[in-house]
């Protein structure tokens, strides 16, 4: 069956929306194409019922998803219109939603349809240019900085909008790292996976390949089928947009920090940044305190991670964030947290993961009960939390 938008379909991802659906779409959208930065829940739940819808939380998970088990708390890889906290929906998160919305929303199809598209090929591009060597195997990273120079009329507040992209969506996400000592600074490494993603065109293709993705990682076999053909809404496909003129729905401001997000299929073997494991073996014996508990931790959190052991990387971040206080001159993570001299992007990092000891604490004191446990390897934090503490702790001893 074809939408009479977005084209044909290729999944429940285009079914139609109802109008309460499409009014999340809507409240959530406004304020991130104003300032980049997705709204607090507290936001969402507000405006919903001002215009009569009563269970915000009911229609944000209603929204359409694929991959992952639904009838187990969506267990293995998924894709859907939205990002959230399975687990909890805190006041101050913040839920986003993803490029697959914009197929549906007339306020992100410009900002998903082109410059969402145009970003990616321009990845997949740089991906293909890599020159590698007989003799080597280091990665390859795209830079913030590097994305300026190539771009030089985009601004910089784009720029440091677009990890709220990058934080949910499967093969970007893979790659993306906070990166340099700027706010909204990030770094994106030209991973082989990007070649999934060559000849994508449009909005729709993408969509169908994640899709596409998603199902081959969670062993669902579906017959082939064609990619969609580019719907009228995106056929006229522009170049990225690098104009001053941001009227017309491109973030604009900075700040842009991403609520704990579902871990993407095939997710890289490491979640400590094996550098930050290498300089700290590096400084064993040179400093007042001993990091030799820190280098177990960080190595056997690597090793569960690549495991896929959940509740034991739930530990062990827990155990990590409870252990490093006193590198910091603090007798607490909560003091390090409020009192700890940070950059404006580490204290936002710091804070996720002080929400997660929450968390954490749900998965070591929780007593059996009757129903399956909900948390998985997708609950864990982002990867760039831990390590931008790390990174400084590291450069405190």
């Amino acid at each position: 069956m074809d939408h009479p938008e977005i084209g044909p379909t290729m999944s429940a991802l285009t079914d139609p929306l109802d109008g309460a659906q499409l009014a999340l779409l809507k409240v959530m959208a406004e304020p991130f194409l104003k300032d980049g930065q997705w709204p607090f829940w507290h936001y969402v739940e507000g405006m919903m019922d001002q215009l009569g819808h009563d269970d915000a939380e009911a229609v944000l998970k209603s929204l359409p998803k694929v991959g992952g088990s639904q009838s187990s708390g969506l267990v293995g890889p998924w894709y859907g219109l939205a990002w959230y906290d399975r687990v909890h929906l805190a006041d101050d998160s913040r839920p986003a939603l993803t490029a697959a919305a914009g197929l549906h929303s007339p306020e992100l199809r410009h900002f998903f349809g082109d410059n969402f598209i145009s970003v990616l090929q321009y990845l997949v591009k740089q991906q293909r240019n890599v020159r590698f060597s007989p003799n080597q195997s280091d990665p390859t990273y795209i830079t913030s900085d590097d994305f300026r120079r190539d771009h030089p009329a985009v601004t910089n507040e784009f720029v440091a909008a677009l990890p709220s992209v990058f934080e949910h969506e499967p093969v970007l996400r893979r790659g993306y790292q906070p990166w340099g000592t700027n706010p909204g600074g990030w770094r994106f490494q030209l991973h082989k996976w990007l070649k999934d993603y060559r000849n994508i065109e449009d909005l729709p293709s993408y969509v169908a390949r994640v899709v596409e993705v998603t199902e081959a990682a969670n062993n669902i076999h579906l017959p082939e089928a064609p990619l969609p053909a580019p719907s009228p809404v995106f056929r006229n496909h522009r170049a990225f947009r690098v104009g001053g003129d941001f009227s017309d729905g491109i973030p604009t401001v900075t700040g842009t920090i991403i609520p704990r997000t579902v871990l993407p299929p095939e997710e890289p073997p490491q979640y400590v940044n094996e550098d930050l494991i290498e300089e700290l073996e590096a400084k064993q014996g040179q400093t007042r305190l001993s990091p030799d508990k820190l280098l177990q931790l960080m190595r056997e959190l690597n090793a569960c991670f690549r495991d896929r052991h959940a509740y034991a990387c739930h530990a062990l971040v827990r155990a990590i964030i409870d252990h490093v206080p006193p590198i910091l001159g603090c007798q607490s993570f909560e003091q390090a947290a409020s009192s700890y001299k940070w950059t404006k992007t580490d204290k936002k990092y710091v804070q996720r993961l002080l929400e997660f000891k929450v968390q954490a604490d749900d998965v070591m004191h929780r007593h059996i009960r009757t129903s399956r446990g909900v948390i998985t390897m997708h609950d864990l934090p982002n990867s760039g939390y831990i390590n931008a503490l790390l990174r400084e702790c590291i450069d405190k001893l």
